[in-house]
């Protein structure tokens, strides 16, 4: 029998899961306030002082820069994730943003920064390829959207955080107005560091290198208080990861080119809708907004700089509020719809700002801003943080290290196209800006209708049969009035009855699913 883990100072089932989901909602929060962070640091005439007023071209690089960091550590951890675990992964990408914020606070010139931005960005773009899949790997299947939505509120609260704190220390006259909220960095990202040391390994990374038994204990210790390695459920978990495992190792060893075939578990379709979700996050404008918002109400509306940051901060508020709304209502609704309807209100709104700002008067201006809110706000209920969780669901176990940070990688591709070129673009064309982001979340809506299935409240597992279209042998559990597989719900005697055990003489399983394909 494989004891349970001690994991979190004996933390067990739900505070077990909490902390885990804590550990990777400080991580996200980081990112959110380094996406905002720099936002009120490039109208403070300190940091501008220590740049050297730098042109709207080389603001631009300077803060797009990061996200060429993270392109780059998400590529890395694409390479060498798999091999060196979640963990591993993790501690890599919090330690190199720890080096990374250190320059940033100490720079005194705009190369220095670029050093210090391209660092952090690296550590980031680790993070992000890793704390999803992670946390993605260790909630049950019922809770999975609800629990990793928190990510995406995490990321709404840093953004709200920094531009509150930065109009707090706008009043402060000194170079700390700037240095305090760059520094700030390292304290979040330590905090993160200190959980991830008590928390476990992810079971699935376990069980595919060879390492069941620690596996199992890891299961138990998330499953219940009272859970252990002949635990019913616990077996029942178990077992769908090693028959998802048995099933794609019968490819032989992981290979790049598997993302692009078109086999048996859909691979190649199954890629381009992770990558085709973060490009979507990305390339609707919200960074536009985020990185620049106070720059942006001051260039494009004729706002004070102090006006500008305490209407970037409301901003930030409602961003946060409504970032919380898929933490309850995400599994209820699904996945694809949501996307649909916030697309189609993000267009409107980016439409509705050009149409305002064309005009040039005052007032137009000014009621611009308000469909600056209500964009911010669709945005944060749905594209927030849920595909940072849909990526992940929709690669196979196999392919889903490599997958799932190559389609971040796009994420900080298109983050750092929308960053580099929002300065200049607002300088030459003003309100245009607007259209094109329009244009592009208008796109959105037909790809998502016509492509994306619906994910929530599956299994990882369960999800390979939607993409193959047939059973594949994973564990036949309780079945809701939804037609979801309802593992709070039913008894452990139920569960025990659909709890599937290979059969060596015969080479399957009991439920009809062949032990290799």
């Amino acid at each position: 029998m494989s004891s349970p883990g001690y994991y979190f100072f004996g933390a067990r089932g739900p505070k077990l899961i909490a902390a885990i989901i804590t550990c990777a909602a400080v991580c996200f929060l980081l990112l959110g306030y380094d996406q905002g962070v720099l936002s009120g640091v490039l109208t403070n005439t300190y940091f501008l002082d220590a740049m050297g007023h730098p042109s709207s071209s080389m603001i631009g690089t300077v803060t797009a820069i990061y996200d060429v960091g993270a392109w780059l550590g998400a590529m890395l951890c694409a390479v060498f994730g798999e091999k060196i675990g979640r963990k591993k992964s993790a501690y890599l990408g919090l330690g190199t943003m720890l080096i990374g914020a250190a320059i940033q606070t100490a720079s005194f010139s705009a190369a220095q920064m670029l050093v210090g931005r391209i660092i952090t960005g690296l550590g980031m773009g680790t993070n992000g390829a890793t704390f999803p899949m992670w946390a993605a790997e260790m909630v049950k299947p019922r809770h999975r959207g609800r629990l990793l939505s928190a990510l995406g509120s995490s990321v709404g609260f840093g953004i709200f955080f920094s531009y509150w704190f930065e109009y707090g220390l706008s009043y402060v006259n000194h170079p700390a107005s700037w240095r305090v909220p760059v520094a700030l960095q390292m304290v979040f990202a330590t905090v993160s560091l200190s959980l991830l040391v008590f928390l476990p390994e992810s079971p699935r990374w376990l069980v595919a290198h060879g390492r069941l038994e620690e596996a199992t204990g890891v299961l138990a210790a998330v499953e219940s208080n009272t859970a252990d390695g002949n635990t019913p459920e616990v077996i029942a978990r178990r077992d769908d990861i090693v028959r998802a495992l048995e099933l794609e190792h019968a490819q032989g060893p992981v290979r790049w080119a598997e993302l692009f075939q078109n086999n048996e578990t859909k691979n190649r379709r199954r890629f381009f809708l992770a990558i085709g979700i973060q490009v979507f996050q990305q390339m609707s404008g919200v960074n536009a907004l985020v990185y620049y918002i106070p720059y942006l109400l001051q260039n494009s509306m004729g706002l004070s700089i102090r006006t500008s940051l305490w209407v970037s901060g409301l901003n930030g508020l409602v961003f946060f509020l409504c970032s919380a709304y898929p933490i309850f209502f995400l599994d209820r609704f699904g996945r694809p719809k949501p996307f649909m309807v916030a697309s189609t209100i993000q267009s409107i709104s980016m439409i509705m700002v050009a149409v305002l700002l064309s005009l040039n008067k005052h007032s137009t201006n000014y009621a611009a801003i308000v469909f600056f809110f209500t964009y911010i706000a669709i945005y944060g209920t749905c594209y927030m943080g849920t595909p940072w969780l849909y990526s992940p669901e929709l690669l196979p176990l196999r392919l889903r290290a490599k997958g799932t940070a190559v389609a971040t990688s796009f994420s900080w591709l298109c983050t750092f196209v929308i960053v580099e070129i929002t300065p200049p673009a607002i300088t030459n064309i003003s309100w245009k800006t607007y259209i094109i982001f329009a244009t592009l979340n208008a796109s959105f809506v037909p790809l998502l209708w016509w492509f994306y299935p619906d994910t929530s409240r599956k299994s990882l597992e369960e999800i390979d049969e939607i993409f193959m279209g047939k059973k594949v042998g994973f564990n036949a559990a309780v079945i809701d009035h939804d037609g979801v597989r309802d593992e709070e719900t039913s008894t452990p005697s139920e569960k025990a009855e659909h709890v599937t055990v290979f059969d060596e003489k015969t080479a399957t399983y009991p439920m009809g699913g062949n032990a290799v394909a």
